[in-house]
């Protein structure tokens, strides 16, 4: 709330005014699902390569206006210096794709910039990986993919004993949830939202081990790899 105007403004200014419209109806009344995604880092998985160059690094100052112009609605997360922030550029310094690796020390912090509320509190060997995006112009070159292994990988690297990665996807969000499956995260959890005037009530309902994908058949999982 702290920002919310400053960023409504922009999401405006940035062509999103039926975002916001949205996001407000939804709130009124909204029936949603989520899917919680989960990725055991303790295998190495191999995505396939984006079809450009990338190189992963943490977010800086610098960025701020380009992720800003691109994605208005992360001011908030930028704004309150919130730790964690990853972005993957290309070759030229493009900025390609964003997100937020987010320890359990650090969920605290983070946890007010997330919509609704996880299933229980991030345990030490738990972290999130949270406010995926790709930016439009690298859309379709597997960019999501690529990074997404790229962050799990520096997870380990910061905290070596962090074992599961967890994110949170809309079930209609399809291109997300196979960039996801691309990168090693399999079903996990549904999270069913109710939102009532203003006020959100949550159930989460446990899946069964090797449970698909929306999009998935045996078939083409097989032929994934995964």
């Amino acid at each position: 709330m702290k920002y919310l105007g400053r960023t409504i403004f922009r999401m405006i200014g940035h062509g999103e005014s039926g975002v916001v419209l949205k996001e407000f109806r939804d709130r009124l009344y909204s029936n949603e699902t989520s899917m919680v995604l989960r990725c055991d880092l303790r295998e190495h998985h191999h995505a396939p390569a984006a079809k450009i160059p990338l190189r992963l690094r943490p977010m800086e100052r610098g960025d701020f206006p380009s992720i800003v112009a691109e994605r208005p609605r992360r001011l908030p997360v930028l704004l309150d210096n919130i730790p964690g922030g990853y972005v993957a550029v290309t070759e030229a310094g493009e900025l390609a794709f964003m997100i937020w690796l987010v320890f359990s020390c650090e969920w605290p912090r983070f946890e007010r910039h997330f919509k609704g509320e996880i299933v229980e509190p991030l345990k030490a060997d738990e972290c999130m990986l949270e406010f995926a995006y790709t930016v439009e112009k690298f859309r379709g070159l597997g960019v999501m993919s690529a990074a997404m292994v790229m962050i799990a990988e520096e997870a380990v690297r910061l905290q070596p004993s962090v074992r599961w990665a967890y994110n949170y996807i809309r079930l209609g969000n399809e291109a997300s949830l196979k960039g996801c499956r691309n990168a090693g995260f399999r079903p996990y959890l549904r999270r069913e939202e109710r939102w009532r005037a203003m006020r959100l009530r949550q159930e989460f309902v446990p899946l069964k081990p090797g449970s698909l994908f929306p999009f998935e058949t045996i078939h083409n999982r097989a032929a994934s790899g995964f």
